[in-house]
């Protein structure tokens, strides 16, 4: 199983010195471009993307997450931090679960 990073340049700059494939974007196009990439590789498994880039796609993102097995989507901060509006892993852990 493979994992490819979906961001801006700084961020896949950053895990590419960790040798992890990554696609820089800009903009809602290339983002498209690159989860269509990602989910067509049947060796992808995990798409790591940040929240801004998943947010300007997010009915894409939401699809992929809901309707299909493969591949596992994480959404992660970029290099300024986690966005502001997003819940944190822990609150979305207690709404699954009812509490």
């Amino acid at each position: 199983m493979q994992i490819i990073v979906i961001g801006d340049p700084t961020t896949c700059l950053a895990f590419s010195l960790g040798g992890i494939t990554t696609r820089a974007v800009k903009g809602r196009e290339m983002i498209l471009e690159a989860l269509r990439f990602a989910v067509d590789n049947q060796t992808i498994g995990l798409i790591l993307i940040t929240e801004k880039n998943a947010a300007l796609v997010r009915p894409e993102v939401d699809k992929i997450i809901y309707t299909m097995h493969r591949p596992l989507i994480v959404e992660i901060p970029d290099t300024t931090g986690s966005s502001p509006e997003r819940p944190s892993a822990g609150e979305l852990i207690l709404s699954l679960m009812g509490s």
